[in-house]
């Protein structure tokens, strides 16, 4: 908060100029406004806002028109907490230099926190998208979040998250406002699919997709073979079906899962998601040749996906074509540092070919990102309904 403080007051005294005096009591009126303000200047920097306070508050008395005087006050007691006096002041500074978009953030926050949410929410919009520090440009926009949400408007609360998760993508407590405010879009979106075409097949395969998140697999495959019923060229139904009954556990659904696979691409023949679960299903039954074919496909559809790319060169090594393999492996590291079966086969391949000291880098990299998805892993595990990563 304190540097929050010496950003806003050190930005004012340098952007905004001496207000053009009111000569009330002639000469000696200007040469006393002037040395308090330049009282007022020093106590700012010099950190010590509870000498400044009553500085300000005089020259606001003497001169109230007076642009720096009323803004820095207004920031001053904004920042110890006493949004009601600061409130005034701040609107008081915008109406005579309303670009002062750090002092309309703070003006917007001040509202906020005295219950006007509706001119909160309109100051914190205008000055969100103006502002270029980034403490208080965060401050603005989780305030705003908060605002949008609460008044039911989810996309312009999502709008602002992906704007600051943009700019501090591994910030926790940003990070875990998207969660919460994509957790209340789906809730919305089914909501009013439920209102709009409860009896749809998009509706059971939103349905599916909850129900899948929460682990009850056998009920999402229900749901989307209820689906495919109503609407069998739904976009991405055999897809996800198929992926259900893949990680099934009985043996009689994951022999089912091909046929979904192939019907998903019979939909849409540039599914590479698809060609590549196929060319897995395929690998798994030894036929390697023809896997490759259908990684290709997936790889040719997407260039820079580390998986089919690992894939592939698994399917090559297996057919005895290691070095047309390494290529590969050494983009999908590339392309997801963390992507742990390549780092393995690297390690493999180095070492066979005499490249001792990669090989041992691979590896090392292979153990730290194995041991870190772990620990993912069983974080998710405790999180209900939570998909573990890959």
């Amino acid at each position: 908060m304190r540097g929050l403080f010496l950003t806003t007051i050190c930005v004012l005294l340098i952007a905004v100029p001496p207000w053009a005096l009111w000569a009330q009591d002639g000469q000696n009126l200007q040469h006393k406004i002037e040395a308090l303000e330049a009282q007022s200047q020093k106590y700012l920097q010099e950190q010590k806002p509870e000498l400044a306070i009553p500085v300000l508050r005089e020259i606001t008395r003497l001169d109230p028109k007076n642009l720096g005087a009323r803004a820095n006050l207004g920031v001053l007691l904004f920042f110890q907490g006493d949004y009601t006096s600061a409130i005034p002041l701040m609107r008081t500074a915008l109406q005579l230099k309303p670009d002062l978009w750090k002092i309309r953030a703070l003006l917007g926050i001040a509202e906020k926190r005295t219950g006007d949410s509706g001119r909160a929410q309109d100051d914190l919009e205008q000055a969100f998208s103006k502002l270029d520090d980034p403490k208080i440009r965060m401050q603005a926009g989780l305030e705003l979040i908060e605002l949008d949400s609460s008044a039911g408007e989810l996309q312009k609360a999502l709008s602002v998250t992906e704007e600051l998760e943009r700019e501090s993508p591994q910030d926790p407590h940003l990070l875990f406002v998207a969660y919460e405010i994509s957790s209340q879009v789906l809730d919305q979106t089914l909501l009013n699919m439920m209102v709009a075409a409860p009896n749809s097949a998009e509706m059971h395969m939103m349905m599916a997709g909850v129900l899948a998140r929460r682990g009850d697999h056998s009920n999402a495959i229900e749901q989307y073979r209820e689906a495919i019923r109503l609407n069998s060229e739904l976009p991405g139904v055999h897809y996800e079906l198929a992926e259900q009954l893949r990680t099934a556990t009985d043996p009689a659904l994951n022999a089912q899962a091909e046929g979904e696979f192939r019907a998903a691409l019979k939909v849409n023949q540039y599914d590479e998601k698809a060609w590549r679960r196929l060319g897995e299903i395929i690998a798994a039954k030894g036929d390697y040749k023809t896997a490759q074919e259908d990684y290709k496909k997936a790889l040719a559809l997407a260039p820079h996906d580390s998986d089919v790319q690992t894939d592939l060169a698994i399917a090559l090594i297996s057919t005895n074509h290691t070095q047309e393999a390494i290529p590969l492996l050494e983009s999908a590291e590339k392309d997801d540092p963390t992507n742990v079966a390549a780092h393995y086969r690297l390690s493999l391949l180095y070492r066979r070919a005499g490249r001792l000291a990669d090989s041992q880098r691979e590896m090392d990299l292979f153990v730290h990102y194995r041991d870190l998805k772990a620990k993912l892993g069983n974080i998710f595990k405790q999180m209900a309904g939570g998909p573990a990563p890959k």
